[in-house]
């Protein structure tokens, strides 16, 4: 009855093994590239290393106080380190924003370090200058989004959504001491997620 006890016993361990080393691959773990077609892993030949994305007014573009809301346009250029392979994928991104009403964002301390690794984004810390109405200056820290490749994506192409996050004010007279950023950027050509 013993031997059996223990082989059970040991089956158990096994399948938990199992069952663990299972569940950390699924969660993401390991390295993340941008590919251009659907495969993984990603042939070098076929990962993405220059990126264009752009903000629609129609999608969901920039909220960044609770006063005057200020909306922008806004095309980044980035490019990935690492040969377009990383745990995380991290890619350098410099924006230019066309904005409404006569209100102007600058990114001050450029550019911008996205870590990608899969569906999981995370912002470096851009200090954004809003000029609009008030003077203001604000930073990202800790600002996390999503990366939906062009099989989740709503354009088809890829995305970065990055919804409601809080910046927190740097200097400027009467601006907020916190505001709320919210933005989908969309690729410009169809980027999947691999590895």
């Amino acid at each position: 009855m013993k031997p059996i006890k223990m082989l059970g016993l040991v089956a158990l361990a096994a399948l938990m093994a199992m069952a663990f080393v299972g569940a950390s691959s699924a969660t993401g773990e390991g390295s993340t590239a941008l590919c251009k077609v659907e495969e993984s892993p990603c042939a070098s030949g076929n990962r993405i290393t220059h990126f264009h994305r752009e903000s629609s007014f129609s999608v969901h573009s920039y909220i960044l106080w609770s006063g005057p809301t200020v909306e922008c346009e806004t095309l980044a250029l980035g490019d990935a380190l690492n040969s377009g392979l990383g745990n995380p994928l991290i890619i350098h991104d410099k924006y230019s924003f066309s904005c409404l009403e006569d209100c102007t964002v600058t990114e001050e301390n450029g550019p911008t370090e996205l870590k990608i690794l899969r569906k999981i984004v995370t912002v470096g810390s851009p200090l954004l200058h809003v000029v609009c109405v008030l003077n203001c200056r604000y930073n990202g820290v800790g600002m996390e989004g999503s990366n939906l490749d062009a099989l989740a994506a709503a354009n088809g192409e890829g995305e970065i959504i990055v919804s409601e996050q809080e910046l927190n004010k740097e200097s400027g007279l009467f601006c907020p001491s916190s505001s709320l950023f919210s933005s989908t950027e969309a690729f410009l050509t169809g980027t999947y997620t691999s590895s």
